[in-house]
C-alpha cells in the first residue's frame, strides 16, 4: 500500500468534522440529564424565604408561619422571660454563644 493517493487535508477536515459533530451530539444528549437535576418549581416554592410581620406581636404572643410544609412558631418573649434567660446560663452547653441576635423573639420548628 502506498500513501500517494491520500489527501491529508481532506482527512483532517473529515476527522475534525466528526469530532465537532460528536461533541455537539454529546452535549445535546447531556443537557436533558443535567436539567433533570434542577429542583422542580414546587420544590423551589417550598424552600423559598417566608416573610412574617412580627412588628404586631405583643409580648407573650406567638405566630405560626409555614415553611417547607412545616409550621414555624415565632414567639415574642415577655420581660419576665427575657430576665429569666440570664439565670439559665448554667444549664446551657455554650453560655457565651452569640447566636440569638434578637433575644426578644424565638423562632422554633417542629
Amino acid at each position: 500500500m502506498s500513501n500517494d493517493g491520500v489527501n491529508k487535508t481532506r482527512r483532517r477536515m473529515l476527522v475534525g468534522t466528526s469530532v465537532v459533530v460528536g461533541a455537539v451530539g454529546g452535549v445535546g444528549a447531556a443537557v436533558p440529564f443535567v436539567a433533570s437535576w434542577n429542583p422542580s418549581a414546587r420544590a423551589r416554592a417550598a424552600g423559598a424565604p417566608v416573610k412574617a410581620d412580627i412588628s404586631k406581636l405583643e409580648p407573650g404572643q406567638q405566630m405560626i408561619v409555614e415553611w417547607r410544609g412545616k409550621p414555624v412558631w415565632i414567639v415574642r418573649r415577655s420581660a419576665e422571660a427575657l430576665a429569666n434567660l440570664e439565670s439559665l446560663n448554667d444549664s446551657l452547653a455554650d453560655p457565651s454563644s452569640a447566636k440569638s441576635k434578637q433575644p426578644a423573639y424565638i423562632p422554633s420548628t417542629s
